[in-house]
């Protein structure tokens, strides 16, 4: 009897449910669809060709028929920094001037230094330095019969030298923001609901617009206060190096508001204190993964990237990487516009989806 009375208690608390079967559930299906091998086999990379002649076109020849890369190539009178600025490319091979003339029979110390810049955090990183590691050494052993003309340098992406946890931090304060939220704003409006609050504030002069204005600003400033730990202990702790500009700060404040929002109207679905948190998690977890916060969109099969590209996580994260990281403004201010219209039009859906009356 005793057992059984465990069984039914189980079964009717949604959250035990949760995390028991659903859960699981939900993690094995993202990290299988994830890592099954369904995702584009090819990596991007961007190529300067700085010397142009045949011997650098055969050996960006043999890196394409390797049928792993993409390549697109750079012009080679572009500024290469400004460009991974404009581009945020999460790879980019610069062939040097010097490449044929260190096959000279004249120059037997001579060699080709190949400018190989990565993202540290990108999944390709390590395919990219094995297949241009691997194209190298093979020119070495037909051409310069393995002597080391061509030499590999690989350094990050960006002109300012980061560390990992540099690249890594942006998609934690972009989570940050959407899961304290979400989970207050689920939490607050079930608990109103069940306690009859929101009757009794439509006796108030307060109104709906005004109410959830008040809730963003809470969670700004909660949100701020999460960031501002995040940043110290990374500073202190790591030696981050990177700093909050303008377009950062207000990235934040946008999907606090957004993300309130959606919480809010998440919560009017849901009609008890237990399946609350159940709920969010619901809503949370596939952002959390699906959103490149912590794996590069590119190694997901291609449905699952068209499922990345319309979750609000995911401009979040790219907006605050490509401002703190990559200096890339205009793609971050692009990025930043999508959170502001979507933090309209969920503010303005969760007013009106709420009626205080019927709460």
């Amino acid at each position: 009897m005793a057992l059984k009375g465990e069984m039914k208690s189980f079964w009717r608390n949604k959250t035990s449910v949760f995390w028991t079967i659903a859960f699981p559930l939900l993690l094995i299906l993202l990290f299988g669809a994830i890592f099954s091998g369904g995702g584009t086999t090819n990596v991007a990379i961007a190529v300067q060709d700085l010397n142009d002649t045949p011997a650098s076109h055969a050996f960006l020849d043999a890196l394409n028929h390797t049928n792993l890369v993409t390549m697109t190539m750079v012009d080679k009178n572009a500024n290469i920094d400004q460009y991974i600025k404009d581009n945020s490319p999460t790879a980019v091979l610069i062939v040097p001037a010097n490449f044929t003339a260190a096959f000279a029979p004249h120059a037997p110390n001579a060699s080709a230094i190949l400018q190989l810049r990565t993202d540290p955090t990108s999944q390709s990183t390590g395919i990219v330095m094995g297949l241009v590691g691997g194209i190298s050494n093979q020119f070495n052993l037909q051409i310069a019969n393995g002597g080391n003309k061509i030499v590999m340098s690989n350094s990050d992406i960006t002109q300012k030298q980061f560390k990992f946890i540099d690249f890594f931090l942006p998609g934690v304060i972009a989570l940050t923001s959407m899961t304290t939220t979400i989970f207050w704003m689920v939490s607050v409006m079930t608990r109103y609901r069940t306690n009859g609050i929101f009757k009794k504030l439509t006796t108030t002069p307060i109104t709906r617009y005004e109410w959830l204005a008040s809730q963003i600003i809470w969670q700004l400033i909660v949100v701020f206060i999460s960031v501002t730990v995040i940043m110290l202990v990374g500073i202190v702790a790591f030696g981050m190096s990177l700093t909050l500009n303008w377009i950062a700060i207000l990235t934040i404040i946008l999907s606090s508001a957004l993300f309130s929002s959606m919480g809010m109207i998440l919560a009017r679905y849901i009609k008890d204190e237990e399946t609350a948190s159940s709920a969010a998690n619901a809503i949370t977890f596939p952002m959390m993964f699906l959103s490149g916060i912590f794996f590069q969109l590119s190694s997901m099969p291609d449905w699952l990237q068209s499922i990345a590209h319309v979750l609000p996580l995911t401009y979040v994260g790219d907006a605050l990487r490509d401002s703190m990281v990559y200096g890339n403004d205009a793609a971050a201010i692009n990025n930043m516009l999508v959170v502001a219209v979507l933090a309209i039009f969920f503010f303005i859906a969760g007013v009106l989806m709420s009626k205080w009356k019927t709460e």
